[in-house]
Formats: C-alpha cells, sequence, structure tokens
C-alpha cells in the first residue's frame, strides 16, 4: 500500500482550456480532460454545488482507479480552499472509490499543497506540450460518474 499525490494543471473551470489531471508517487500517469469534455459534463450536471468540484472528484477518480487496491492514501492539490469545497470533494471521491474498494476511508484523503511534488510538475510539463499525456479522459468515462453524483 502507498501514496499518491494529485495535481491538476489548468483549473477545471477553465472551461476553454485542456485540463490534466497528473498522479504521481511509485507510478505517473497523466491524464487529458479536453475543454470539449469539460463543457460537456458542466451543461450535463445537476446540482446546486459547484461543477468543478464533481469533476476534480470524478478525474482523481480515473487517475487512481488502475492503481486503487494498491494506494492508501491520496492527497488532491489545495485548489478549491473552504471547508465546504474540502467537504464536497472528499465526499464525492470517497463515493466513486467505495464502488471499487467498500473499506477505503474518507480520513485516507487529503487535501494538501503538492506545489514542487512529482505530480505538480508532472501536471505542468504535460499542459506545457513539454510531455504527452498517458491518456484522454472520454466523455463516455465521466457520463455514468456525473449522473450517479
Amino acid at each position: 500500500m502507498y501514496s499518491v499525490s494529485i495535481d491538476i494543471s489548468a483549473k477545471i473551470e477553465a472551461w476553454d482550456k485542456d485540463s490534466i489531471v497528473a498522479i504521481a508517487n511509485d507510478h505517473v500517469l497523466a491524464l487529458c480532460a479536453s475543454a470539449t469534455v469539460k463543457q460537456k459534463a458542466a451543461a450535463t450536471f445537476k446540482s446546486k454545488e459547484p461543477v468543478q468540484f464533481a469533476l476534480l472528484a470524478i478525474f482523481a477518480y480515473l487517475a487512481v482507479r488502475p492503481k486503487l487496491a494498491e494506494i492508501r492514501r491520496i492527497t488532491i492539490d489545495l485548489d478549491y480552499s473552504g471547508a465546504v469545497a474540502r467537504r464536497i470533494i472528499v465526499r464525492r471521491l470517497v463515493e466513486l472509490i467505495r464502488r471499487d474498494r467498500p473499506e477505503f476511508r474518507a480520513s485516507w484523503i487529503r487535501i494538501d499543497n503538492v506545489a514542487g511534488h512529482r505530480a505538480d510538475l508532472l501536471a505542468r510539463e504535460v499542459y506545457r506540450g513539454l510531455r504527452r499525456a498517458d491518456g484522454e479522459i472520454q466523455w463516455e468515462q465521466i457520463e455514468p460518474l456525473l449522473s450517479s453524483q
């Protein structure tokens, strides 16, 4: 069991820009969420909560899901401050993770500054075009997760 850090470069609510979600620790992975996919998700989302919080949870889930059985702790970069933002993001991410790993605890997720961490560096490198993303987040992956949120 190990810990991972997650960072996103261009903020999710930069609707006209692609966002890169990067996960790093024992392994690294960068996924691209295109502006088109983000816009479609925002237009479809039906909740009073900010859509960017739901999308952050979904993007984080899609990034950790391949190695979820091996992950004990997740640290998400502090992009959204405040207790309400943290509570919504953690709650949504835990709900998604528990589909695959029912014993996963909310206390295993932290929201903290990951500046300078490998996830931060990877997200920036991919966003700037210095490195290629390992994959692209598709609408078909997001849609069922968004509708269940």
